[in-house]
């Protein structure tokens, strides 16, 4: 059989950069290919330059050959007729991806009126049936609703059905589930799974997640620096990885917090009966603004030195409550104690105190920086807190200190954030937070974006920090082998209220609501599945 995607000797310069290195891939019918790799290391630059979206001023050399023809050779003009029509792409972030201006059927609607020459009124027809078969059913979402109507799950869902209205021979999905719950990625690589069994496409999954693509690939090439360093069988994977490929191997985190520690320290957060809503966007010029109830009732209470996380699926509140609890949602009932005083409150000066004790780190570090700014500045950001902030001279010592404590080089805070890398950024934002000393950190899926390497490293690090400088955390996130890892106590949200809570090594071995049971069995399980492939002939 011909491959019909055949990549050969694909290389790329961007500057002075080799981004791309003799790049060889194949891809054949029906095939799942996992493309995996750290961050950074050229996987969805070989998805653009497939795609003949390479960067501006991007060298590329070498062959794409669909069904045998070059892609490299095309004019743009002519790539617009290739691209949603024989080769298509799922891009990582939906919300990006999708006109905020459209509705979702229109959207779906505007490839296939374009590549099929089918009348408007037709191509809509034809979207709303292909949104049912992605999973988006009219009845319950319907095509008129715009992207940010929905959910995470269901936008990429829209993205889906976009780059398969015209049943392309390639579909190319880079980073398809990263943002997504458990359960919400296990529904999304089923789909893509169902889709590629019934078109007969080949699907380039590209992801630096094994376990995303160890029930789903077929075959799994890796690629460091720019470079395919090892391409097999799914199953030859896990038995002869080696070097760089072995990196992308899970390990176990290697400090762990203590899970039955004696004698918990004082309680430093803590909320009573918190509730938050959001108003509802309106029905009809004249109707009254709803509210929605996204956090109902919940209560917790973290001790000082305390790793507790919290778990549920997109949309259950988490956010919302970890934006209540720095005072950035108003409540609409309860109340919240860091360290036995209320917080928020109308003293700004306590206000500012009280702000030094608690810090966030988000999920998108890059997002949460000002491009302009450098390192230094970025760290430094969080001395306005202060009633007297420190000398010129004392925030260099601090700012070097803390990227030390990091593991970066305080030669680092003359750089600006895009000359680092996705796990760098991440630990750049872990400065900004240490810098005041605080007792208590939210993590808010902190560790989403990371690759498994850098994800591993970036826990061993904040558990290193929590143990020598007693900070607590509150680890808010929908990957379950986070909590796993690093928490000694776990709550389950859904729906705005905590339906179970319990020790984590209690809660795995035995959940008992429904839903908790529901996460844990959704998530893939990659010890067992490294086991079970290993042992396959």
């Amino acid at each position: 059989m011909e491959p019909v995607l055949n990549i050969k000797n694909l290389s790329m310069r961007i500057r002075n950069a080799e981004v791309l290195s003799g790049v060889d891939l194949s891809l054949y019918p029906g095939e799942t290919l996992g493309l995996v790799g750290r961050s950074g290391s050229g996987k969805s630059m070989t998805a653009y330059a497939a795609m003949g979206l390479a960067p501006h001023g991007a060298e590329t050399r070498g062959e794409v050959l669909l069904d045998g023809e070059n892609l490299l050779e095309k004019s743009d003009r002519a790539m617009n007729a290739v691209r949603g029509a024989r080769i298509a792409m799922v891009f990582q972030e939906p919300m990006t991806a999708l006109n905020p201006l459209q509705t979702i059927g229109a959207q779906v609607g505007e490839t296939i009126f374009t590549h099929s020459g089918l009348s408007k009124t037709d191509a809509r027809e034809k979207a709303a049936a292909l949104l049912a078969r992605v999973g988006l059913a009219p009845e319950e979402i319907p095509p008129k609703r715009y992207p940010h109507e929905l959910s995470g799950g269901q936008r990429q869902r829209v993205v889906i059905a976009i780059a398969i209205a015209m049943k392309p021979a390639v579909l190319i999905a880079d980073e398809p589930t990263t943002a997504l719950d458990v359960t919400t990625q296990a529904d999304i690589l089923a789909l893509l799974r169902r889709l590629v069994k019934e078109d007969g496409m080949a699907l380039l999954l590209i992801t630096h997640n094994l376990a995303a693509i160890a029930e789903s690939a077929d075959r799994i090439a890796v690629m460091k620096d720019g470079r395919i360093i090892q391409t097999t069988a799914m199953a030859a994977f896990f038995r002869t990885a080696k070097g760089g490929a072995a990196e992308l191997l899970p390990r176990a985190v290697k400090t762990t917090p203590e899970r039955n520690p004696d004698g918990p320290g004082a309680i430093i957060l803590h909320a009573q009966r918190i509730a938050c809503d959001y108003a509802s966007p309106k029905q009809t010029m004249f109707s009254r603004t709803q509210a929605h109830r996204a956090v109902d009732g919940v209560s917790l209470a973290l001790r000082k030195g305390e790793h507790l996380g919290l778990v549920g699926e997109s949309g259950c509140g988490k956010s919302t409550l970890a934006r209540a609890l720095l005072g950035l949602h108003p409540l609409a009932g309860g109340r919240i104690m860091i360290d036995g005083t209320p917080f928020p409150q109308a003293d700004k000066k306590e206000m500012r105190r009280l702000r030094r004790k608690i810090q966030i780190v988000f999920q998108d570090p890059y997002a949460s920086f000002n491009p302009r700014q450098r390192v230094g500045e970025i760290i430094a950001e969080p001395f306005h807190l202060y009633d007297a902030p420190p000398d010129k001279a004392d925030i260099a010592r601090r700012v070097s200190e803390v990227l030390d404590a990091v593991g970066l080089s305080p030669n680092d805070a003359a750089r600006r954030p895009h000359a680092f890398s996705g796990g760098q950024r991440q630990r750049i934002a872990i400065a900004r937070a240490l810098i005041t000393e605080p007792q208590i950190i939210v993590l808010d899926e902190a560790t989403a974006a990371l690759d498994t390497a850098s994800r591993t490293r970036v826990l061993e690090l904040l558990l290193r920090i929590g143990e020598t400088r007693g900070v607590s955390y509150l680890f808010i996130t929908h990957d379950l082998s986070v909590v796993r890892d690093v928490a000694s106590r776990v709550m389950v949200m859904k729906a705005g209220r905590i339906i179970e809570e319990n020790k984590t090594d209690q809660l795995f071995a035995a959940p008992q609501d429904p839903y908790t049971k529901r996460l844990i069995a959704a998530a893939p399980d990659l010890g067992a599945l490294l086991s079970q492939k290993a042992s396959s002939p």
